[in-house]
C-alpha cells in the first residue's frame, strides 16, 4: 500500500472518529488531541504497522493517560433536568457520594428532601440526649448545571468515561471528549 493511501486511510479513520462525537469541544483541545493522535499514528506507520493497528495502539496509550489523569480529579456531576433555572443534580446509587444538607448548601444547592436519602444515628451522650441523626441526600436542586464533589473518579469510572470519549471539564461546563 502506498504512503498516500496509508495517510488517506489514517486521516479518514481519524475524521470518522472525531465526526461521531457530538459533544462540543474547544478548538484548542480538539486541535491538540488531533495532532497528538496523528503524530502517534504516523510514527507507527513509518515502521510498517498498518494504520488501523497504529490507531488502536495510539488510542490505547491515550486511554491510559486519560484514566490516569481522571483518577486524580474530583467527580463532576451533571444535572439530569432543569426547571425554572434550577437544575436537578442526581449523585447516583453510590451512597458514599450522597451529601448532607449543609454540604448541598455549600454548593449553592438545596437537598431534595422528597427524594432518596439515608439516615444514621449514633449513641453519643450529649446534654440534649443520647442520639444524633445524620441524613445524606441523593439529589439536590442547584443554581448551576454541574457540581464537583469531594471524591475522585475510581479507575473503573475513569476507564468508562475515557472509552466513551467523555471527560468533565475542569471549569464545570459540559463534558468534553478529550481523553
Amino acid at each position: 500500500m502506498s504512503k498516500i493511501n496509508e495517510l488517506l486511510i489514517t486521516n479518514t479513520a481519524l475524521a470518522s472518529l472525531i465526526g461521531i462525537i457530538f459533544i462540543p469541544l474547544s478548538a484548542t483541545v480538539v486541535k491538540a488531541q488531533e495532532i497528538a493522535v496523528l503524530e502517534c499514528v504516523k510514527k507507527y506507520t513509518q515502521v510498517g504497522i498498518s494504520p488501523d493497528a497504529a490507531l488502536a495502539e495510539c488510542n490505547k496509550s491515550t486511554l491510559g493517560d486519560c484514566v490516569k489523569r481522571l483518577t486524580t480529579r474530583k467527580v463532576v456531576v451533571k444535572a439530569i433536568s432543569e426547571s425554572e433555572n434550577r437544575y436537578l443534580i442526581d449523585l447516583g446509587d453510590n451512597e458514599s457520594r450522597w451529601l448532607e444538607g449543609p454540604a448541598w448548601r455549600a454548593k449553592e444547592c438545596q437537598a431534595n428532601t422528597q427524594g432518596q436519602y439515608k439516615r444514621q444515628s449514633d449513641q453519643n451522650n450529649t446534654f440534649w440526649g443520647t442520639q444524633r441523626s445524620y441524613e445524606w441526600f441523593r439529589q439536590g436542586f442547584c443554581n448551576q448545571p454541574t457540581i464537583e464533589i469531594e471524591q475522585n473518579y475510581s479507575i473503573e469510572e475513569a476507564k468508562t468515561i475515557c472509552e466513551l470519549g467523555f471527560q468533565p471539564d475542569s471549569n464545570l461546563q459540559k463534558p468534553s471528549n478529550t481523553p
